[in-house]
């Protein structure tokens, strides 16, 4: 970093933008009330309770973070192919050293 460099002065669309730009958010932010948390608050209540037959009781349900790879995921077509190639050229190599015992 340069001490003492000066940056360049905005231009002026920049500062229309960033004026529009601060309008919007105190725009935002006086609708940010009270009243309208209370109102998201019950309004995600709501949303709970209708789709609480949905749910699972983990009660219930066993479950792990970490099943040590007894469910592991299936192996992609790049990885076998990247497997195929490897095997092909380890079997080159041992054809290879066959020849010359």
């Amino acid at each position: 970093m340069v001490v003492g460099k000066q940056l360049a002065e905005e231009s002026i669309k920049t500062k229309k933008v960033r004026e529009k730009l601060k309008k919007h958010l105190d725009k935002i932010e006086k609708q940010v009330t009270q009243q309208e948390l209370n109102r998201k608050l019950s309004e995600i209540h709501r949303w709970i309770s209708r789709h609480a037959l949905h749910r699972v009781n983990i009660k219930l349900k066993s479950f792990a973070l970490f099943d040590e790879n007894q469910n592991a995921a299936k192996i992609s077509q790049k990885i076998t192919s990247i497997v195929f190639q490897l095997k092909e050229r380890l079997q080159e190599e041992k054809d290879a050293l066959e020849k010359r015992r």
